[in-house]
């Protein structure tokens, strides 16, 4: 899925001859469940508790459904959006069930599943290029990580502080 995005974003970028869009570097790709701001460092031991206990999916397909300015009515990105597949869903209510849990805020923000490829700067410069509405690009989901990101100057560098591999929920029928 990321090559297939990775490839679409490149084209996109090539027309960006105004420098319009900050792109996101492949790498960084990934689907937010929940956004938690600053946590101390015994928040998201807790917070990874609860996700221990909480989570049970195996691993599952997330396709996109299209590609487009985001959010549309005041688009500060553009976005791979993610097709509402009941076990992304289901995944996503397990996370906000264990940040509750653990006693941590939930954001209030309605869960629009998207892969950030771009940001829009802010300023004169518009992206004049075309984005293509519909991309062929499906991946297999195989684990959660709570990620903590540092903001730099060529954006955003994110580091795993912990992962969930779902294989570790999948057991064998004796």
């Amino acid at each position: 899925m990321a090559n297939a995005l990775g490839d679409c974003a490149a084209r996109m970028a090539y027309q960006d001859k105004s420098n319009a869009v900050r792109w996101v570097d492949q790498a960084n790709y990934h689907l937010t469940l929940a956004f938690l701001g600053d946590q101390s460092e015994q928040d998201l031991e807790s917070l990874a508790d609860q996700l221990d206990q909480h989570v049970q999916n195996s691993e599952f397909e997330m396709c996109v459904q299209h590609l487009s300015p985001f959010p549309e009515s005041r688009p500060k990105l553009i976005a791979a959006m993610i097709k509402r597949d009941p076990a992304l869903l289901e995944l996503h209510q397990q996370v906000i069930s264990s940040i509750i849990s653990a006693n941590l805020k939930v954001e209030k923000r309605r869960f629009i599943p998207h892969i950030t490829l771009g940001r829009f700067r802010h300023s004169r410069n518009h992206f004049a290029g075309g984005i293509p509405g519909t991309v062929d690009a499906c991946g297999e989901v195989t684990e959660l990580s709570i990620f903590e990101s540092t903001l730099t100057p060529s954006g955003a560098e994110y580091d795993a502080l912990y992962r969930f591999p779902f294989a570790q929920y999948e057991f064998d029928e004796v």
